[in-house]
């Protein structure tokens, strides 16, 4: 009998391959049947409607705003440390603001099905998740490729750079989206506890991948079902709720007694010292949009587009200050522990980020002075866009419950659309058409100056209504 040192090769036992790429194709199926053949198909529809909308729109006003300007005066402009230096702090608040997002939602968020019977098992993590890594990086590096393309074909075509500069606009954006893909990972990575966070994930996606915890990937699923079913119905405190921070920044202080009026106002820089996040990203904002606003302002030969593309960041700077006000507008209704109204509950809260912004434009104003003459009008300028983002952010904190016609299944999630993002279009509309007023006739002085008012009394009368309506 044959020992089992020289037992025949056909005896020995039969060692099973498995291939985890056939393993994770067959759960995909079972799990989520066709849905990622469909989800491939939306990603590329969604490319396909964004490539449209960018040369059928955004080449077009780049290409006009370049044409109706001094080219050598812009070619200057554009040069210019100050030039570099706005693009390297969008850069920045770009790579911050995908950080921070993160600590929530990060760019890899399989459902819960996937991760209960896929993620926990012993394949391979960077495997299991790759799905969904790819099509995340691949958004943010499509984003960035169209936003050079668009901007680089449309200064090119105008004849102000050589027309390499659109293909060097493209890898240049494409890098910043993968960079900014990797910070995004990165950071959900650090939103849960483990032995090697490090920076040098940022280089090495497989591994990053690998170091991502099952429990982390079932909280920042259950956030996004959380925060998408909140946007899906309009329901906007729900998914601040969702999205707020621990305070871990001056737990031991306290407010001060005082009148109703400055209790609030103290309130309200208390909470940003306590949540320094919404402090410093408000001002990253806010310096971009001072000094785009600022450039246009004191240059008359700045492209009017200089505007409206500063006014986005004034009202997202300004929007990150205005905290104290959507917590109003989500207690609306129930009665007032400082016996005060609700309009001037308002003007409390409206206090600190419009000083916060004022001081931000008068030092740039300040600056700016230093290099050219000034003109005259921004006397007025100034507190008229102080108004409008005033107005917008009061209709922005109470602009109440969504219309009902966005359950129609044609027109609903357009009409969704609009709901979310009208107050900063009115903002960016009535600031552009009223700063324009202001710096090219006498008489449209006049005519800003009303839209303002108009602006801001239609937010104050929204506040009343919205209050009056929950009472009822």
């Amino acid at each position: 009998m044959p020992t089992p040192e020289h037992q025949p090769a056909s005896d020995a036992p039969a060692v099973l391959e498995i291939d985890d790429e056939d393993l994770i194709g067959q759960a995909d199926w079972v799990i989520g049947g066709d849905a990622g053949r469909k989800g491939r198909r939306q990603a590329w529809y969604a490319a396909y409607v964004a490539t449209l909308g960018a040369g059928a729109y955004g080449f077009p006003v780049v290409q006009a705003a370049v044409q109706t300007t001094d080219p050598a005066w812009l070619r200057a402009q554009l040069s210019s440390p100050l030039a570099v230096g706005i693009l390297g702090l969008s850069i920045v608040a770009v790579f911050w603001s995908l950080y921070s997002a993160g600590n929530f939602r990060g760019p890899v968020v399989p459902p819960l099905p996937w991760i209960d019977h896929v993620v926990g098992t012993p394949m391979d993590r960077a495997l299991t998740v790759r799905r969904w890594w790819r099509l995340s990086v691949g958004s943010t590096m499509f984003a960035g490729a169209l936003t050079g393309a668009t901007l680089g074909a449309g200064v090119a075509f105008a004849g102000l750079m050589p027309w390499y500069a659109a293909g060097l606009a493209i890898v240049i954006g494409a890098a910043v989206g993968r960079a900014s893909g990797a910070l995004w990972l990165w950071g959900q990575v650090r939103s849960w506890p483990g032995p090697d966070r490090g920076p040098r994930l940022l280089y090495r996606p497989r591994d990053a991948l690998r170091a991502l915890h099952a429990e982390s990937l079932r909280t920042h699923s259950a956030n996004t079902s959380t925060i998408g079913g909140s946007v899906l119905a309009g329901n906007l405190r729900t998914a601040r709720l969702q999205l707020a921070r621990p305070v871990r920044h001056a737990r031991r202080a306290r407010l001060r007694a005082s009148g109703p009026f400055r209790v609030i106002v103290r309130r309200d820089l208390l909470g940003m010292r306590r949540l320094p996040s919404t402090l410093w990203s408000g001002l990253a904002f806010t310096v971009i949009a001072a000094t785009v606003l600022v450039w246009a302002v004191v240059n008359p030969a700045a492209p009017m587009l200089a505007i409206t593309v500063g006014l986005v960041p004034a009202y997202l700077g300004y929007g990150a200050w205005a905290e104290g006000l959507r917590l109003q507008a989500d207690n609306a209704g129930t009665p007032s522990l400082l016996g005060i109204s609700p309009r001037a509950e308002a003007s409390a809260h409206l206090v600190a980020p419009t000083a916060l912004m004022l001081l931000a434009l008068l030092a740039g104003v300040a600056i700016a002075s230093r290099v050219e003459p000034v003109p005259a009008t921004v006397a007025i300028q100034v507190p008229l866009l102080l108004a409008v983002l005033t107005g917008g952010h009061l209709l922005a904190a109470f602009r109440g419950t969504p219309p009902g016609a966005i359950l129609r299944s044609g027109s609903g999630p357009v009409l969704l659309i609009l709901w979310y993002l009208s107050p900063g279009l009115v903002v960016i509309a009535v600031g552009s058409l009223g700063l324009w007023l202001v710096r090219s006739t006498d008489t449209g002085t006049m005519w800003a100056i009303a839209l303002a008012v108009a602006v801001v009394g239609f937010g104050f009368v929204r506040v009343q209504s919205l209050t009056d309506a929950h009472r009822i």
